[in-house]
């Protein structure tokens, strides 16, 4: 008989954090907490044919060992638990927090659920399926092909599996449904904020009838609102709470914690107060204070795990999101585990999340594919509602000619995205009027109609420098010009280059002259990103941008980026770096941050002074010829010595972002020879060229 381990924690507040501190360290446990009555259900069964099995612990991905290949599994694969019911008389839940990319739940052999979208939570009332003791549960996975089922076509791998945690709720007796109002089983809707007074409406489903009580706590503990009233069905009540304190972002991430019982069950939800705005001319605003949002792009990947991250997984990689210092996320392309934007609200980090409807809305799109996008929309927001990270809901990225095929829907349908888009905005904003609806483009909208698709907001996915105008990195400044010119408030949802941080040249030809799929040079990565970043420093007016993206993930049909090299010389082919996108700022398996990291870390990381030598990995030089040392740095001023004697010295970067700093003229003699940086501070970074000496007559 297989063991269940229950436990229960209660939620450990948070200590307050004054404005102007650094973000808080977390503390683990204040985050993993579990609902009262709320049993974790990780051990299972896996098989993918139904005969042989094994037992696995969920989160578990199937595509854990194959996904880093050229042809990842799709198909069908079963897991099977059994739960022990107290009370069969008594109302009991199976809650999935995402199971990819459809599937089946049946209990006792009785089909309880179908469900289609691998990334949204959703709950199946057992009632009437159970009885007292044990009772076998089956879940049918799939992630084969679904014309009816988004995404469709996409630049990453649809993984399959319980890749998300799995719960059993058993209250006893009167209690919160999680039907209505997702995995926190309530809303608190943020109805009015400012300086001076929030208010709040607080809205639950109660099995039952009985007095609720409210209570609101702030980051200390203490109680700044209670209020109990008896209730039978819908729960909908209003709070207001004078001179808040405000959710401000990486300054100051102050939580309050809302609290509602009602017998024996309790459900919570941290929230944040805050209001925010978008513009044209003036960018994002938080709290009536001007707030340029900078970051990443995100997937939910791990070398060796694929989808199915650990909770220690989520602490580790938002670890390295705190180090690099921005403000700013994009979850994509579908959202990520709760754990994740758990995180993001301790953290202070804005976030835009989205469904996956990716590339395809062909002409011979059938009914039910629209009615799956609106089903993922309402299970996006309905399970996601109360985190205060979250301030932009996207309905779609990238529908354009490209990513419409004839063996899929046929060619892209232009008419209808327009016609879909309007009515996905409208059901979104019915669903949450609070946060930001908008959308993700390619094309600066110039297919037929696009300049008439009307949201909130409007995002561009621009590659200048690498899927077109190769060595031409300019494009990107005219382009958003033309977005917020057309559509109003613009944003650069997508920016970047594949880099292999082990492959390199010291030929500044090579570095631009052309594209070479097999080789990604480190140094021709620096280049895109410095210039970007410029660009960006000079557009205030973008309301966020994100660079794709932090780590490297896999991709079955990318065949590139595989060749190494450390002197610029002699390129071997390395296997382990097919079937990957590597335009991450670390690798996947997160052992390397390429230089660009540090390039947005000393930019947006300014509690922590950054000295770092770009170009380090280039061991070799050849001997007597000039080079430039690059140096990402936030110092005030720097010296550069070399061998220990001061061959330089710069007081200012000499460009937008004031990190980027160039020593021309530099050489090595042929014996090699070591550089150090050092800042005002002390802080210094060193590096060690060897002299590479070519025959007479030859470069």
């Amino acid at each position: 008989m297989r063991r269940f381990i229950t436990f229960f924690a209660s939620l450990l507040l948070c200590a307050v954090v004054l404005a102007g501190q650094n973000p808080p360290v977390l503390a683990p446990d204040a985050l993993r907490f579990v609902p009262r009555g709320q049993q974790a259900l990780s051990e299972w069964e896996f098989s993918q044919d139904g005969c042989s099995w094994q037992s696995v612990n969920v989160p578990h991905c199937w595509n854990a060992a194959d996904g880093h290949s050229a042809s990842y599994r799709r198909g069908q694969g079963i897991y099977r638990t059994d739960i022990s019911i107290r009370n069969a008389a008594a109302r009991s839940y199976l809650i999935f927090e995402g199971a990819a990319q459809a599937a089946k739940v049946y209990v006792n052999d009785a089909l309880a659920c179908e469900h289609k979208g691998g990334y949204t939570a959703f709950a199946v009332n057992l009632s009437n399926r159970v009885h007292k003791g044990r009772n076998p549960v089956q879940v049918l996975c799939d992630n084969t092909e679904d014309l009816e089922l988004i995404p469709v076509s996409s630049d990453f791998n649809k993984n399959g599996g319980l890749h998300n945690p799995v719960w059993l709720f058993q209250p006893a007796g009167v209690h919160f449904s999680p039907m209505h109002y997702g995995l926190y089983r309530m809303h608190v809707s943020q109805t009015s904020v400012s300086d001076t007074l929030a208010c709040a409406r607080v809205q639950a489903f109660v099995v039952g009838r009985a007095p609720v009580t409210l209570r609101v706590r702030d980051a200390a503990g203490r109680i700044v609102h209670r209020d109990t009233r008896t209730a039978n069905g819908e729960y909908d009540v209003s709070f207001s709470l004078a001179s808040p304190h405000l959710w401000q972002g990486l300054d100051d991430p102050y939580l309050y914690t809302v609290e509602l019982c009602v017998g024996t069950d309790r459900a919570v939800a941290e929230i944040g107060f805050r209001w925010f705005s978008v513009s044209r001319d003036g960018g994002f605003f938080l709290n009536g204070r001007s707030y340029p949002l900078r970051g990443v792009c995100m997937h939910q990947d791990l070398d060796g795990k694929a989808s199915a991250l650990s909770y220690e997984d989520y602490d580790a990689d938002y670890a390295t999101v705190r180090e690099l210092g921005c403000n700013f996320l994009r979850l994509a392309h579908y959202p990520h585990n709760d754990y994740a934007f758990r995180l993001c609200d301790h953290l202070g980090i804005v976030v835009q999340t989205e469904i996956p409807w990716v590339n395809v809305c062909g002409r011979r799109a059938a009914e039910a594919y629209f009615q799956n996008i609106h089903s993922q929309m309402r299970e996006m927001i309905t399970n996601l509602y109360n985190h205060p990270s979250i301030v932009f809901w996207g309905m779609w990225n990238e529908l354009d000619r490209w990513g419409n095929k004839e063996e899929l829907q046929g060619p892209l349908d232009e008419a209808r995205v327009v016609s879909e888009t309007a009515r996905l905005y409208r059901y979104a904003k019915s669903l949450d009027a609070q946060r930001l609806v908008g959308l993700t483009d390619d094309s600066v909208f110039k297919r037929d109609g696009y300049t008439g698709l009307r949201a909130d907001f409007y995002s561009e996915n621009r590659y200048y420098g690498w899927y077109y105008n190769y060595g031409d990195f300019s494009g990107i400044t005219g382009a958003m010009e033309k977005v917020r010119s057309m559509m109003g408030p613009a944003n650069i949802s997508e920016y970047g280059v594949g880099v292999n941080p082990f492959c390199h040249t010291w030929n500044e030809e090579d570095i631009s002259r052309y594209p070479d799929d097999a080789r990604h040079v480190e140094e021709y990565g620096n280049l895109f990103h410095e210039s970007h970043a410029a660009q960006i420093a000079r557009m205030p007016w973008l309301n966020f941008t994100s660079v794709w993206v932090l780590f490297d993930f896999p991709v079955a049909s990318r065949m590139e980026g595989y060749m190494d090299s450390s002197d610029g010389i002699t390129y071997t082919e390395n296997p382990d770096r097919l079937y990957i996108n590597d335009k991450g700022l670390v690798t996947r398996d997160r052992k390397t941050s390429k230089d660009t990291f540090y390039l947005y870390k000393a930019w947006w990381n300014r509690s922590e002074e950054t000295v770092y030598i770009a170009g380090r990995r280039l061991l070799k030089r050849p001997a007597g010829r000039e080079f430039t040392l690059t140096v990402y740095s936030n110092a005030p001023s720097l010296r550069l010595l070399q061998d220990g004697v001061a061959v330089g010295a710069l007081n200012s970067s000499g460009e937008p972002t004031g990190v980027v700093w160039k020593f021309h003229g530099l050489s090595i003699p042929q014996g090699g020879s070591e550089f150090t940086v050092v800042s005002p501070s002390g802080r210094s970074d060193s590096v060690r060229f060897e002299a590479i000496v070519f025959a007479r007559g030859r470069i």
